[in-house]
């Protein structure tokens, strides 16, 4: 930022260049020693600054050696800055934030960078990830902008618990996900986001991923499933920036079934335009703009930003807006010895009519399942008629349809039904750090996270009397109401003792530490359930049905820690890391709630340690073996009363765990690392297998066994085996041109080697994580399968397999029993990514390809629509006059279509092949230097999931009905997959 000019002042020039290759510097922060005053070098490596005579400047660079230059009589000077081979050497951020030599790892962990979460921005920064990390699987909810993602590395470990990865904040564990997206196939719940969703993606300077157990055991039991640690964007001492960035993108819906508007659902031409999804989706828009200012001198510095987004989703009438306020500050004291950090986050946002999943009042399964007995504009333009009698507007649908569950006017639930959903969350913590001397150092950090959602429907009078019944003594619907209160709170604080010094040949790096983790979850529940209100469209909780009462509900979790790491170094070419942590949880029984897990690894550089070629600047091999612990979730060790909302207490039916132990994941990790030609090659390959054991299961007891009908019991093996390679280079480094490339690629094989053992000595072969019902689906756990597989019916056979055609010369449907059931394994067998970044001049392009190969997901979106009519193969199917062949026999199209198609028949059909490949995300950009009085301005064109390379099945198989545990690989009438274009524009001032 420019400074004010005093009249003895004059202005300096300069080029700041590289010792020895004279290549000009840009970026290198000029400052006047002892104040804020400074500037920074631009594109060409040049600075102009109004000094005083006398004035001493400091030259400072990351990875260079800094230089101070006492301002005489000169006005211009030729600076150059020698390399600091320290500095240069790469440091990651690992667990609880502390920084390490990439080096010296006995483990692996993979950054991103800030330019590539923003260079083709998305509302959830996570979504940024994908195809970038080897091991990393993402899908996401269809509910639009702030919706949640499901993150996954090296596989689900959990048979029925969460296999989310942890999310660290400048080395704080941040809050947990909240109340939304639980497992139920018909109503699958709301999504109003998770907390990773809620982060400004320009706040972020860096994320690393630390994929294994031995990179995370520091972090205990919350740490399970892997870490994505984010290291939030800081001032810099002699750094002064404002930035202001406009990204808009207009979105398209693609990917959804194709509708038929020929035929009624009994196959009778019609002479109208029935409805649509091309009628239903609009485009969308999303406009995110931030503004941040940074500013540092030698003692202080802060950072502030402020960002909104405005999002109207393609599905009408759906619209986000999202507030973010960002400030940090550092500052040192006491001769330098102390340093302190203060930051503060504040998150406000709103959500109209997110898009869900499943049946119930969902407007995307009305729209695809609308009677084609309808025009597009009865039901668009005519969705409401006006009832004198009742002095209120009712539903208009007049037709009716086949399907079990009622259907409703799409533009009725948008408009009568809506749902609204307000976040606010605050996040504030603090650190400070007192070095004793150049070896030791105490830190102590705590943390506050609080948010407070609440969600809210309103369903006017009429809405469909299977979703909401009429009153029993008028038969007249009067609307139904539904609303969340929920908060979560979470504290934590930790103290670490560091140590780190030079021992002649060895090094000596070690912490020690202890913390407290406090959560706290309340729920407040209003619900008018399938029951109609007492007044019309009176939405209140003194409007419930006549004995409905609100419902709280109140979990707790507490871990107390203590943990400790040493790493050996001996001549930077050997390293030795031992850690170790004990968790006390305050969900487990008291005789087991403490638990100790270790880890050891060991690196050796290999290059350092014998003459190896010129070529080879890296050559690294590592392995380690860690125990990982696992409490449970809370409540299961004490009884578990509750009072539904009809007021009536209900007893618990499952015996508390009174011997409950910790959940134990023992896992084992070998890795190599090779650079050639100084970074213009580098491969990074790690194999491991990760066994977790001790899992909870909820088993039925033996009938007047204990007087409980379920206990828990620990048992269970799931394995995670696999291997990740990812290869960078540069393949073209000449002049003004640059060409870096990374290809990411993992297989995990997940496989369940045991379950449980049942109250009469029986081994379980399988359980039921979700139960379709009336569906034939099922998500089951299967001894020898994998987490994640599903059940659907097939045809149903005689003895030697072959299909049982009827007396009406169709097949019918199997069972979900064991041995008919179609078993099929929804995880991929492999996971890629490439991305790639060309540089010319001030001309920059971005691209990213990813696909998953493998692995099966169903579709009962498009069983539902042929049942009923809907789809286009429905029409091709009453316009086919010949037969269709399947496994030898010969059916008519029709009927083989009705006797397949829907809930209740043979659903394996309607599995697909999930293997695709896509453009993920495409930029291309050219930055103006010195325009003006700005610094540099940066304009892109970007898209996002542009194209599909290859896609077996009819939808986008990363776009999941929930990110709950319960739903893998099945599509039911979810949001389709968007793709997005746009412009960002960046600007520094």
């Amino acid at each position: 930022m420019a400074n004010t000019i005093h009249a003895q002042d004059r202005v300096v020039k300069g080029t700041v260049t590289e010792n020895g290759s004279s290549e000009p510097l840009p970026g290198v922060n000029v400052l006047v020693k002892g104040t804020t005053t400074g500037t920074t070098t631009d594109f060409n490596g040049a600075f102009s600054l109004s000094v005083a005579d006398g004035t001493t400047l400091v030259f400072s660079y990351v990875g260079y050696l800094s230089q101070e230059i006492v301002v005489g009589n000169q006005s211009e000077f030729s600076v150059s800055l020698e390399v600091d081979a320290e500095q240069l050497e790469e440091v990651v951020v690992t667990a609880l934030g502390v920084e390490r030599s990439a080096e010296s790892l006995t483990y692996s962990t993979q950054s991103v960078s800030s330019e590539d979460l923003i260079t083709a921005k998305d509302p959830n920064v996570m979504n940024s990830l994908s195809g970038r990390v080897a091991g990393l699987q993402l899908s996401r909810s269809g509910s639009g902008a702030g919706g949640s993602v499901k993150i996954n590395l090296r596989g689900n470990r959990s048979a029925k618990g969460d296999s989310s990865p942890l999310y660290v904040i400048d080395g704080v564990p941040m809050a947990g996900q909240g109340a939304t997206q639980p497992g139920e196939i018909e109503n699958p719940g709301r999504d109003g986001g998770d907390g990773i969703s809620n982060i400004n993606p320009e706040d972020i300077e860096s994320i690393n991923i630390l994929k294994g157990a031995a990179a995370s055991v520091l972090y205990g039991s919350q740490a399970a499933n892997g870490v994505i640690m984010i290291t939030t964007k800081k001032g810099r001492p002699g750094y002064s920036n404002l930035t202001y960035s406009s990204n808009f993108t207009a979105e398209q819906a693609y990917m959804y079934p194709e509708m038929q508007s020929k035929y009624d659902a009994e196959g009778n031409a019609i002479n109208h335009n029935a409805h649509t999804a091309d009628d239903f989706y609009k485009t969308g828009t999303t406009w995110v703009n931030s503004l941040s200012y940074t500013q540092g001198g030698e003692k202080s510095q802060f950072y502030a930003s402020y960002a909104n987004t405005t999002a109207n989703g393609v599905m009408p009438t759906n619209t986000f807006n999202k507030n973010n306020f960002s400030f940090n500050a550092t500052t040192k004291g006491l001769n330098d010895k102390l340093e302190m950090r203060v930051s503060a986050n504040y998150i406000n946002q709103k959500g109209i009519n997110r898009p869900t999943a499943g049946a119930y009042m969902n407007p995307i399964y009305s729209s695809y399942l609308s009677s084609r007995s309808i025009s597009n504009d009865e039901l668009t333009n005519n969705y409401q008629t006006w009832n004198s009698d009742r002095k209120i507007y009712e539903q208009n649908y007049p037709a009716t349809v086949k399907s079990e569950i009622g259907n409703e006017n799409p533009y009725w639930l948008l408009n009568k039904a809506q749902t609204e959903d307000i976040r606010n969350r605050f996040m504030l913590s603090g650190s400070a750090k007192y070095n004793f001397n150049e070896f030791l150092s105490l830190q102590g950090r705590a943390n506050i996270d609080a948010t407070q959602d609440v969600w809210e429907r309103k369903a006017h009078a009429t809405t469909n009397p299977i979703n909401i019944s009429a009153d029993p003594i008028t038969g007249l619907s009067y609307g139904g109401y539904f609303r969340d209160d929920f908060s979560n709170t979470m504290i934590y604080a930790d103290a670490i003792l560091n140590f780190n010094k030079q021992f002649n040949d060895f090094n000596v790096t070690a912490l020690l530490g202890s913390s407290i983790r406090d959560e706290e979850n309340t729920l407040q529940r209003v619900t008018s359930d399938k029951r109609s209100i007492r007044y019309t469209n009176i939405f209140t909780v003194s409007a419930l049905p006549e004995g409905m009462v609100p419902t709280e509900t109140y979990l707790q979790r507490q871990v107390q820690s203590v943990f400790a790491s040493a790493t050996l170094g001996w001549r930077d070419m050997l390293y030795l890391d031992v850690a170790g942590r004990n968790d006390w949880s305050s969900t487990l029984p008291s005789n087991n709630n403490s638990y100790f897990y270790p880890s050891v690894g060991l690196t050796a550089v290999l290059n350092k340690m014998m003459d190896l070629p010129d070529v080879i600047s890296l050559a690294k091999v590592r392995g380690n073996y860690t125990v990982l612990g696992n409490d449970a979730q809370p409540g299961v060790t004490t009884l578990q009363h509750e009072v539904d909302f009809n007021g009536n207490l209900k007893f618990a039916d499952t015996e508390p765990a009174a011997n409950l132990k910790p959940e134990l994941s023992t896992s084992i990790e070998f890795g190599a690392e090779l650079e050639l030609f100084n970074g213009l090659l580098y491969m990074d390959a790690n194999f491991y297998k990760t066994n977790t054991v001790n899992q909870l299961f909820r088993v039925a007891n033996p009938t007047g066994s204990s007087g409980f009908q379920y206990s828990y019991v620990n048992a269970g093996d799931v394995e995670n085996r696999g291997f990740e390679l990812s290869i960078s280079a540069m393949p073209v480094s000449q002049g003004d041109l640059t060409w870096s490339t990374t290809f990411n690629f993992a297989r995990n094989v997940n496989e369940i080697k045991e379950l449980y053992t049942r109250a009469d000595g029986t081994e379980a072969e399988f359980d039921i994580v979700t139960n379709g019902g009336n569906i034939n689906y099922m998500q089951v756990l299967r001894k020898g399968g994998a987490i994640g597989e599903i059940w659907t019916a097939d045809f149903a056979r005689d003895e030697d397999g072959n299909m049982i055609i009827g007396d009406d010369g169709l097949p019918s449907s199997g069972s979900l029993d064991p041995e008919s059931a179609k078993k099929s394994n929804s995880n991929p067998n492999l996971i890629a990514g490439w991305t790639n970044t060309l540089k010319y001049k001030g001309f920059t392009l971005n691209m990213v390809i990813d696909g998953k190969f493998g692995g099966q997901v169903l579709s009962l979106t498009n069983s539902y629509m042929d049942a009923e009519g809907t789809s286009i193969e429905f029409a091709n199917a009453v316009e086919n006059t010949g037969t269709v062949t399947v496994e030898g026999n010969q059916f008519d199209p029709l009927g083989y279509l009705q006797a397949t198609a829907g809930r209740s028949n043979v659903t394996s059909q309607y599995l697909y092949d999930q293997t695709n490949v896509r453009l993920r995300e495409l930029s291309i950009g050219y930055t103006f230097d010195k325009v003006g009085p700005l610094s540099d301005v940066t304009l892109s064109a970007i898209g996002r999931n542009l194209f599909f390379f290859y896609n077996a099945a009819p939808f986008d198989p990363d776009v999941v009905m929930s990110t709950g545990a319960g739903v893998q690989g099945l599509n039911f009438f979810g949001l389709p997959t968007t793709r997005s274009v746009g412009l960002n524009l960046r600007v520094n001032f």
